[in-house]
């Protein structure tokens, strides 16, 4: 529950602070390469997670009630920091299912659904502004990558190739 509501405030918190991430870069290293060919980029890694960082896109690392927090990383568009995918580990599926359930009733016309980007991603979907959102889990090794997205659909290249990147660190 408490991952939960450190998830929601990042997500407020993102909406009303996009300029800030997007002037923010780097994080720690990592290595060139795409999970998927058509979309270029470069993998990195922020504590507990590496994922593919597309061309065009920054790579910002914590959230802004923990900027060390190593389970937590957003990529948003460079020309427009509204676009992100928003990427939070949780050790407890509860907690990601949860947040689905809060995402749905949130938003009308919302729709339950499954895809395949890597892994088997369980999410709502649903358009916002007249763009697509959507919020998604998978489980990796025991733990859950729980992803917020807005401006990318489920079925993005751009979303396929970062979901099928993405690399959980096991809990300690």
């Amino acid at each position: 529950m408490k991952k939960l509501i450190k998830i929601t405030a990042v997500v407020m918190a993102l909406l009303m602070c996009c300029a800030v991430f997007a002037s923010c870069g780097g994080g720690k290293g990592g290595d060139s390469g795409s999970a998927d060919n058509s979309v270029a980029g470069e993998t990195k890694t922020w504590g507990n997670i590496t994922v593919l960082v597309p061309d065009g896109m920054n790579f910002k690392g914590g959230n802004v009630l923990d900027e060390k927090d190593p389970d937590v990383v957003n990529l948003s568009k460079k020309d427009n920091a509204t676009n992100y995918i928003l990427i939070t580990i949780n050790d407890d599926e509860e907690g990601a299912k949860s947040g689905l359930d809060s995402t749905k009733d949130a938003n009308k016309g919302s729709k339950e659904t499954t895809f395949e980007a890597g892994k088997k991603w369980t999410a709502v979907t649903y358009e916002y502004s007249g763009s697509p959102a959507f919020q998604a889990y998978a489980e990796f090794d025991g733990r859950y990558a729980v992803i917020q997205s807005f401006g990318f659909a489920t079925d993005d290249e751009t979303t396929t190739a970062v979901l099928s990147s993405l690399k959980v660190k096991a809990a300690k």
